[in-house]
């Protein structure tokens, strides 16, 4: 596929903006005291994301995400405790209704002030943050919230952590100078991808599911679900309704759960399976004595993941379901920044290639209206 003129269409969008990457500097945050990171859709799945693909058990501890605004009984806060309100508009329902929780409960006021990751504009948020004392660590006018992972929405969690987040952000400055150079594996694979998306959308393909093998990625599943949903199921200029229903996987655990409704099911699905090279080795397996499996002995766990990632791939082409494999060289920050920048590129050339575009969303808008009208707050 020639990317060149779709791509041209994207670096003159006005919210074309995800392609330049900037490293702002960054507060200093206390990997030992907790994170409360309040905020929702592309405010949070990039970061929930970075923190379970990087994170050690520590950070699992430590993080807290605040997110839906149903009734939560057992929270409290903690001395030392670190505030990110993040929202890119600034108006997300669900963040002031953390704000306004978090502002009634014993010990919000001895915090120090929150961080805001938001425009750096006129919006409420930051509005009331200047007025706070706050620091803000801008979200660009020109980025949309669903592809806000390479800004402090990615790269503070990172940091956080103690983990690369200029590494993160070089794996998606690798992928943008490919595909400006017209020339190299990531600007392949990203054509190849989006002559596979389009062509099985012309033959009835409408739903796609992101199937990595390795669970420290399920999340990531989740943030290409919105990826996807948000940017490619509109009505065209044409009228006409198109897009892709994207369902979120992880293996091995999907394997024993949809993988039957995907090979014997409707012929309308493909799967993008993707592997992590290099695994970190793992203790031989000994079976005892009466296993089914007395071959496991010697083997590695993963070993056996590698298999059942093989397995399932090779079930699914003889089954006829059009099947993308994927493999990341390691799970590391510049492999992971590479692989979201790859995602982000070819979601906007589908989207081209579909007279859509990819980087609105009118119907949420009108989703939100109807409710803050319920609410009496329109």
């Amino acid at each position: 596929m020639d990317i060149r003129t779709p791509w041209h269409a994207i670096e003159t969008h006005p919210m074309g903006g995800w392609r330049t990457l900037s490293e702002p500097a960054l507060p200093a945050l206390d990997p030992a005291k907790r994170l409360l990171w309040c905020g929702i859709g592309g405010s949070l799945l990039p970061s929930e994301t970075l923190v379970r693909a990087f994170g050690d058990e520590r950070a699992f501890h430590n993080w807290v995400p605040l997110a839906s605004p149903e009734p939560a009984p057992d929270f409290r806060i903690q001395p030392g405790d670190q505030l990110v309100f993040a929202s890119k508009s600034g108006k997300t329902l669900e963040l002031w209704t953390w704000i306004a929780r978090l502002r009634a409960l014993p010990g919000f006021k001895d915090l120090a002030a929150p961080i805001l990751i938001t425009q750096d504009d006129a919006n409420p948020l930051a509005t009331w943050g200047r007025a706070n004392g706050c620091r803000i660590l801008p979200i660009p006018v020109e980025v949309g919230g669903r592809f806000s992972a390479f800004t402090p929405i990615g790269t503070l969690p990172l940091s956080w952590m103690g983990r690369d987040a200029a590494g993160f952000l070089q794996g998606g400055r690798d992928v943008i100078a490919e595909i400006e150079a017209d020339k190299g594996p990531w600007r392949d694979r990203i054509a190849a991808t989006v002559d596979l998306l389009l062509d099985a959308h012309r033959r009835g393909v409408s739903e796609w599911v992101l199937f990595p093998y390795a669970m420290r990625l399920d999340s990531l599943s989740a943030w290409w679900v919105q990826l996807i949903a948000e940017s490619l199921g509109k009505v065209a200029k044409d009228g006409t309704r198109k897009g892709f229903t994207p369902i979120r996987a992880v293996g091995p655990v999907d394997q024993h759960s949809q993988l039957q409704r995907w090979m014997a099911g409707p012929r309308n699905l493909g799967v993008i399976l993707m592997t992590v090279d290099g695994a970190a080795a793992h203790e031989k397996l000994d079976p005892p004595q009466g296993s089914p499996y007395p071959g496991l002995a010697g083997l590695q766990g993963s070993d056996i993941l590698r298999a059942q990632a093989e397995g399932s791939a090779d079930a699914l082409e003889a089954a006829g379901v059009p099947v993308l494999r994927w493999s990341m060289p390691r799970l590391n920050e510049r492999d992971m920044g590479a692989f979201m920048m790859a995602w982000q590129a070819i979601v906007g050339l589908v989207g081209v290639g579909l007279d859509l575009d990819p980087f609105d969303q009118p119907e949420v808008e009108d989703g939100k209206k109807r409710t803050f009208k319920r609410l009496g707050l329109a």
